[in-house]
């Protein structure tokens, strides 16, 4: 707890909470009251368009509200948006609650062809705790939780030590430290590497002391759990925030009840800190092993010369596959991931394609906007995220959107100029594998030099990943950059970034009395600055960014019955046949729908009176029908009076329905 409580101090914090250099990046942000107060206008104002629901109330009494737009009871195609589910996006929740604006005035016309259902916080607890001081950057809500496993909960918290309003660091000189100052800025610090012969200095701890006595300091603070990682799908169990078990927390649970209940959602799109529309989540992700033994897939089976039917052991096929792709440091968690075995954790390879021409519309996008700076990249999906899981197990296209991210500083743009002829990171993570092959050993060894690979990674080995798909080009660019990331003595690539961007997101180093651990000095990054803006600079990244949401529900499925044919076999006998075709961009379903059978398939039913069926039922579920004019023949040989009428019609929940009528005497 903080043991200040002189009217000085008081004082001191009061202003420090007023005027901070830390207030004028958050006071224009919209506090969870003030979102309530937003949605509750909004609804009252246009009664015909906008219904507010609230969908559940959070540990700490707040409500997670949804607010529902376009035509009461229209059959129409629905975009889910979920904002700020970590609790820690105030740019997300400004971002949901100006797009629900639009909507309601420049955008009405899109409530035409679509319903929008939009919830601009789904953590209200862990956004609250953004606007208390001292400002701690905890995410989780008010559920209490027993991070310790002693006799007491939430009863070691965080503590404001020096008063000025935010929870930073201490570091202690000691000789089990593992960090050091930067050397050309000691306000950043960076952890040694022994194996290289440094020495640290440093230890590092939360700024806190131990309230409870038990040696650890600000192991058991105030909450909770972070409903944005308490989603099934790719649930973590075992940790101190994401929940006992997956949709334990009563905001996920109506999430996800909300969805089922609505199966006319077509598309999910999560404004917080991952970006999918800049870039498409990598496709090696570590998959678990779904048995203990495996099949080839067919076409490698019969590369190999083995039989497809028979199966192996993880340690048969291991050896089997390093020979085969000559890729002696594949792993089992990659095999697993090329088998395709187990719980599905990276996109599915035909769905791919729809989105790498997504992204590469969002770029174009963000260049004719001035927003294609270089930045850093944004964190990837996170474990048990909604996003992941309305693609992976609801089965709809899933995209997220972060607005933005760090600049990248320019002295770190300054250090990746080359000469025209080498090859830059920026350009191998934008080319295919096959163009990467074709630069030849001598290129890409080359390459390989300047960024300073390890010798055991040469060029064959980069060739045989590649033709393998063990490896893309995006998810080498991404490792190099890692791996050089602390090299020469640098700070983290996150720190040096947001001291470039914002040198007052850093606190001064400043010497302190601790009461167990004795002397230490308190400073470091203001919590949750390198990922939220000044508001000024959010408000206009999002005016410029929220106008492609509109061009990415145009790219929905969209299903029509393209034609039909009629043909007498016989005085009252018909051979009736019709194609339906997808004129959206996107297929229906995702191909990871179709492996998780969700959504419900689409159904062609053909009726009249009299009509007796001869060939073909009069209901029939569709299969998967590609986007940009995939199509599917259905048929039926129908017994009928001349003249009478049949009607084909094909509806779906989210991919929109069309009818036909068809007089039986138009054949000839």
């Amino acid at each position: 707890m903080n043991r200040f409580s002189s009217p000085v101090v008081m004082l001191a914090l009061l202003l420090c909470f007023l005027l901070g250099a830390y207030s004028s990046a958050t006071a224009a942000y919209p506090a969870p009251k003030e979102i309530e107060q937003t949605l509750k206008e909004l609804a009252d104002r246009n009664k015909n368009d906008a219904t507010l629901i609230e969908l559940a109330r959070t540990p700490g009494d707040r409500p997670v509200h949804l607010l529902e737009l376009g035509a009461k009871n229209a059959n129409l195609p629905a975009i889910m948006v979920v904002a700020n589910m970590e609790g820690d996006s105030p740019m997300g929740s400004s971002a949901a609650l100006d797009l629900a604006r639009l909507l309601l005035t420049d955008w009405k016309d899109e409530l035409a062809v679509h319903r929008w259902y939009i919830i601009p916080c789904g953590n209200p607890d862990g956004y609250a705790r953004y606007f208390e001081r001292p400002l701690t950057g905890s995410t989780v809500n008010d559920s209490p939780f027993n991070a310790d496993k002693d006799d007491a909960t939430d009863e070691d918290g965080p503590d404001d030590l020096n008063g000025d309003g935010y929870i930073t660091k201490m570091r202690q000189v000691h000789p089990e430290g593992n960090w050091v100052e930067v050397a050309d800025n000691p306000i950043l610090m960076r952890k040694v590497d022994r194996k290289k012969g440094e020495v640290g200095k440093y230890r590092l701890y939360e700024e806190g002391i131990d309230n409870d006595g038990d040696g650890r300091i600000n192991e058991d603070g105030p909450g909770g759990v972070n409903p944005g990682h308490n989603f099934p799908h790719n649930f973590r169990h075992f940790t101190e925030t994401d929940g006992p078990w997956s949709a334990s927390e009563n905001e996920s649970q109506a999430i996800l009840r909300y969805c089922f209940d609505h199966p006319e959602i077509a598309m999910a799109v999560t404004f917080g800190r991952s970006n999918s529309l800049k870039s498409v989540p990598e496709s090696n992700r570590r998959a678990e092993a779904g048995g203990s033994k495996f099949k080839l897939p067919k076409r490698w089976a019969r590369r190999m010369g083995i039989d497809p039917e028979k199966e192996f052991a993880m340690s048969e096929l291991l050896p089997m596959a390093r020979d085969f792709t000559g890729y002696k440091e594949l792993t089992e968690d990659m095999l697993l991931q090329w088998l395709d075995a187990g719980a599905k954790v990276n996109p599915d390879k035909n769905d791919i394609g729809y989105w790498k021409e997504i992204s590469e519309r969002f770029n174009d996008f963000l260049k004719e906007n001035d927003l294609d700076g270089k930045a850093l990249d944004a964190p990837g999906f996170s474990n048990g995220s909604f996003e992941e899981w309305a693609y992976y197990q609801y089965g709809v296209p899933s995209f997220s959107l972060n607005f933005w991210t760090l600049p990248e500083p320019e002295k770190a743009q300054e250090e990746k100029k080359t000469d025209d002829s080498t090859l830059t990171l920026d350009q191998l993570e934008k080319m295919s594998a096959e163009e990467v092959i074709a630069l030849g050993e001598e290129k890409i060894a080359a390459f390989l030099k300047t960024q300073n690979a390890p010798a055991q990674y040469t060029a064959a080995m980069v060739i045989k990943g590649l033709e393998g798909g063990m490896i893309t080009p995006r998810r080498m660019a991404e490792m190099m950059r890692k791996s050089g990331k602390d090299d020469e003595g640098g700070a983290d690539e996150k720190d040096e970034a947001l001291f470039s961007f914002n040198p007052d997101a850093f606190v001064a180093w400043q010497e302190y009395n601790h009461p167990t651990l004795g002397k230490v000095e308190i400073g470091g990054m203001i919590p949750t600055s390198d990922h939220t803006p000044p508001f000024d600079t959010a408000a206009e990244r999002i005016s410029k960014q929220l106008p492609f949401l509109k061009n990415l529900a145009s790219l929905l499925p969209r299903l029509v019955i393209k034609k039909v044919e009629l043909t007498r076999r016989s005085s009252g006998v018909w051979f009736v046949e019709t194609w339906i075709g997808n004129e959206g961009f996107l297929p229906y379903p995702t191909h990871q729908g179709k492996r998780c059978q969700r959504p419900a398939p689409a159904v062609v039913t053909i009726s009249g009176k009299p009509a007796d069926f001869l060939e073909g039922r009069p209901r029939q579920p569709l299969g998967l029908l590609e986007g940009s004019g995939g199509v599917e023949k259905l048929s039926w040989l129908l017994r009928a009076r001349d003249g009478s009428n049949v009607t084909i019609k094909v509806s779906s929940f989210s991919a929109g329905s069309d009818e036909k009528v068809v007089s039986l005497k138009e054949a000839n």
